[in-house]
């Protein structure tokens, strides 16, 4: 199992937080892509960030299943356009499986994992909407396990992330009357 602790106020806590912030702007951005593409890479990025975000300030199971979120997020890139056959997001989500158990470290562990096994279906939709809905309900299970760790970045990005995909789904939404100006 993986887990080790890291003192908050630490230089490594403090440098993680960091890290943390860089994964905010990240996801704000990627919310309002408008393509699966860009906004796939802008989330693989955001999962690399938050690798070391997580490992920084010693939230285990937040590492642990953000390295199965970076690789699912980069094959999901690669195979924009495409069709993602049912078997990616089953082996990516049995990766997930095994990587919470590896990980796991205390009862909050679950909010992470079921958040992110939910998150690695969703962002097997070509619709980039779909995706953006499945924040709305990702992104609080994430929150609680955010709460519990301390992570101040990945607090503020799972609450920034409900909202910038709203405001994402507000924009395109079907049937949007485009402003007239004057």
């Amino acid at each position: 199992m993986l887990n080790y602790t890291v003192e908050p106020g630490s230089v490594l806590y403090i440098i993680g937080q960091g890290f943390g912030i860089i994964a905010i702007i990240l996801g704000f951005v990627s919310y309002q892509c408008k393509t699966q593409k860009m906004l796939l890479l802008l989330q693989t990025f955001a999962a690399l960030v938050f690798i070391i975000h997580y490992l920084l300030i010693g939230a285990t199971s937040g590492m642990a299943m953000n390295i199965i979120s970076l690789a699912k997020n980069f094959t999901y890139f690669l195979r924009a356009g495409k069709s993602n056959k049912k078997i990616i997001p089953i082996i990516f989500t049995i990766l997930m499986g095994i990587m919470g158990i590896l990980s796991w470290t205390n009862w909050y562990s679950i909010f992470v994992f079921l958040g992110l096994i939910i998150n690695t279906y969703c962002t097997s939709f070509s619709d980039p909407r779909n995706i953006k809905k499945s924040i709305l309900v990702t992104s609080p299970l994430v929150l609680i396990y955010d709460i519990f760790t301390l992570s101040i970045g990945g607090i503020i990005f799972e609450s920034v992330s409900a909202v910038s995909a709203l405001i994402g789904l507000l924009r395109t939404r079907p049937g949007k009357v485009a402003a007239v100006s004057k």
